[in-house]
Formats: structure tokens, sequence, C-alpha cells
């Protein structure tokens, strides 16, 4: 289905619901409706055909997920994974007691996933801030999962990521100088590219205090 949010306010709510910033964007639904990817900028043909295949792909895991946690629900792999999937499509509504669950089952992170899970909660809720009212809730979220990244596991891969965003949730908050004490860690990054991203969000901070 092609959108146009200019011309029809049905299109501007998919637009809104599913994150969209720029065009052209293709978004993979799941048959209910759920994002499975976004994916910003045109593909030429070949790079979309593996897009979609690689799609398909991650699709057969999910449903092949869901089949082994009604048959073993308590193993903590399967339960992190779907946990993270869930996340990563913004479907917290079905996906919190998967979350919950691999929190539960594995606090010591012998699945490797918690991180990751920490993570995409952070960006979740910094990204879905809703009206005003919710606002405050969401950062607070955002900023209790991003910590949680940044805090209980700096080897992992997540670590530098999980510092850039809790810098930019409180440089959006103009809690500014948390903002530049948090971005200013990311000096020595070895991420090229969280590194770069931190110094300009920490530039901009600073004009901006």
């Amino acid at each position: 289905m092609k959108v146009n949010p200019e011309s029809s306010p049905e299109h501007a709510v998919a637009q809104q619901k599913y994150g969209i910033q720029g065009y052209p964007t293709v978004v993979f639904l799941s048959a209910e409706g759920d994002l499975i990817s976004l994916n910003s900028g045109y593909q030429e043909p070949a790079p979309f055909a593996e897009l979609m295949a690689e799609t398909l792909r991650e699709e057969e895991k999910f449903k092949q997920l869901k089949i082994d946690s009604k048959k073993t629900p308590n193993e903590p792999k399967t339960n992190a994974e779907l946990a993270l999937i869930y996340v990563k499509r913004g479907n917290l509504e079905t996906g919190q007691p998967f979350v919950d669950k691999a929190l539960k089952l594995d606090p010591d992170n012998k699945t490797g996933l918690l991180p990751e899970i920490y993570l995409n909660l952070g960006l979740h809720y910094g990204m879905n801030t809703g009206g005003t009212e919710d606002a405050t809730e969401h950062f607070q979220k955002a900023e209790m999962y991003l910590k949680t990244v940044v805090q209980k596991y700096p080897q992992s891969t997540s670590y530098e990521l999980g510092q850039l965003y809790l810098g930019i949730t409180y440089a959006i908050q103009e809690k500014y100088d948390l903002a530049i004490a948090t971005l200013e860690k990311l000096s020595n990054a070895k991420n090229p590219a969280v590194k770069q991203r931190a110094a300009e969000i920490l530039d901009s901070v600073k004009h901006a205090k």
C-alpha cells in the first residue's frame, strides 16, 4: 500500500503510528499490522529483493519462536528473543509478558540479550512520549532503561548507544548539565558513528545552554 500523509488524514495516522520520519520509506508489516521493519531511503532492485528475503526469514523465525515458547514457556533465550522482537516492533502490549519473563529468568544475562532489550525499551519510550500528560512518564522510563544499559552492561555492544541515547534524552528535556556530562563520556567511543553523533549533539547542547 502506498501512502501519502500530505493528502490523507488516514495516511498521516499511519505515518505517526510507525514512526516514519522521511521519504521514501518502506515499512514491512505482519498480517496483524505489527511493524516488522522500517527501511528509509531508496533501494535498488537487488538490495531490495534481499531486504524482502531477510524480512521473510525474520518473520519465519518469529513464528517458530512463538511455537517454541508454548512448548517450553520458561526457556530464557526464547523469551528474551521474543521480548526483543516485540519491543523493536513497538508492540509492548503483547510483548511485555515476554520482557518480564526474560528479565526474571535471566538475571545474570546468560543469553547476552538483556542489554539490547533494555536499550530498545529506552528507545521505545523515548521516541513515543505520547501527549503532554504521558511525556514525563515516558521520558522517566526511557532514562531508567538507558541508565540500566550504561550502569549494568558497560562491556556490552549496547553500551555506547545507551550512553548516546541517554544523553539525547536528557537534551530533549533540556537537562543540559546531565546531557553534557553523559555525552562527554563518548569522546573516546569505539564506534566512530556514535562518537561523531555525540560530538555534534554535545556542541548543540553547549550552545543551547
